[in-house]
């Protein structure tokens, strides 16, 4: 136990100076101002997007009202006004200027995404492709944005699960405390493994897909246990930090904006570090399989 410790921490060393080694915060600063640029359009095509499909349905509304207030606490009030003055605009104008501003908002995401997948075949030590004719330099060109689209689709996706995954856990706690009651602290760690699960998952898929390299599902899931852990942690100290000394109200919409922008940052470290720990775990292994080859031949 305690050597597969020091493995483990041996690794994670290992990771973290070969995230300096390639620029890691340089490359995390890059996606994440991308990303913070199209994280409040994208919301609000998001929340759009669910009021609009289930605007007849009472969960429809429930998730419209939730994504709100989670703006709310987590960022500021003031950006909570903003965001559904917008949302007001969206629905009512979508037939007027809707498609041009829909179709800008993709267009700076997928930018955010496409830079997202250089980072990793980066990480992943993935050679630069030669300099051939237009024909294959448009080909490149669409199946880089399609990558960047699925990831896109993706985060939807996993956002569509965390609300499923918050509901249904709602009504399992609903009917349970007429059966069987717990505390409050039993179901909050049932929600946090819940949310841990989900996001290990994604993750996952993320290290498994994303890069242009080979990577097997056993190394994808090693590296998204400790971005999931990480990301876990970091999401309560941020939160924390954000809620609790009021920066963003302090600072009005320029403090929400930062409060995004570090989001982001945080969010594309941790999933940077993960992808370095399964680079290191992988020349760690390739390392030690002479010796256990040596071990395994010797005569005995």
């Amino acid at each position: 136990m305690i050597d597969w410790a020091k493995r483990q921490l041996l690794d994670l060393r290992g990771a973290v100076a070969r995230w300096l080694e390639d620029d890691g915060p340089l490359m995390g600063a890059a996606v994440a101002y991308y990303l913070g640029l199209s994280f409040f359009p994208l919301s609000l095509i998001l929340i759009a997007g669910v009021g609009l499909f289930l605007q007849y349905t009472q969960a429809g509304q429930n998730a419209e009202d939730y994504v709100l207030r989670a703006i709310g606490e987590q960022l500021s009030p003031s950006l909570q006004e903003q965001a559904a003055a917008a949302l007001d605009q969206v629905q009512d104008k979508s037939s007027v200027g809707g498609s041009l501003g829909i179709l800008g908002v993709l267009i700076a995401a997928l930018a955010g995404f496409v830079q997202f997948e250089r980072a990793f075949n980066h990480i992943w030590k993935v050679p630069q492709p030669e300099k051939t004719g237009m024909w294959r330099a448009v080909k490149r060109f669409l199946l880089q944005r399609g990558v960047a689209f699925l990831l896109m689709l993706g985060c939807g996706v996993l956002i569509a699960a965390v609300s499923i995954a918050g509901v249904a856990l709602s009504g399992v706690r609903k009917y349970t405390e007429t059966v069987l009651p717990m505390p409050d602290a039993v179901w909050m760690l049932i929600s946090t493994a819940v949310s841990l699960a989900l996001n290990v998952c994604v993750f996952a898929v993320i290290y498994r897909f994303l890069p242009r390299a080979k990577v097997q599902w056993s190394d994808a899931f090693r590296g998204a246990v400790l971005a999931a852990g990480l990301w876990e942690i970091g999401r309560q100290i941020l939160a924390s930090f954000l809620i609790g000394s009021r920066y963003t109200s302090a600072y009005g919409v320029a403090g929400s904006l930062l409060a995004i922008l570090l989001w982001c940052f945080y969010a594309v470290t941790i999933l940077f570090l993960g992808a370095e720990y399964i680079q290191e775990f992988l020349a760690r292994v390739r390392d030690d399989e002479p010796a256990r080859k040596i071990v395994a031949e010797a005569p005995r």
